[in-house]
């Protein structure tokens, strides 16, 4: 088993009722496994609504079949639209 610690950040830390969570994953787990066991969280993962990052990258910039790291660094935050 795989254990990643998973960053909620800004007004999503609120919503979730905690600043981060651990997930239990297999050892071979991938990008798509990750993002499935958030959407099990509630979180709400299209890009207007919240922003999954993976070592600073964009989950949907990763390929679903890349292996995930126990050191690999997970963060959901949500997306701040601005401008006119």
């Amino acid at each position: 088993m795989m254990v990643i610690t998973v960053k909620f950040l800004g007004g999503l830390r609120q919503e979730m009722g905690m600043a981060s969570t651990t997930l239990c994953l297999p050892d071979n787990a991938t990008v798509a496994d990750l993002e499935r066991q958030l959407r099990a969280l509630g979180l709400d993962l299209d890009a207007r609504k919240n922003i999954a990052v993976v070592n600073q990258r964009g989950l949907s910039q990763w390929p679903p079949d890349r292996p995930l790291a126990p050191d690999d660094v997970v963060m959901v935050f949500p997306n701040i639209s601005g401008g006119s």
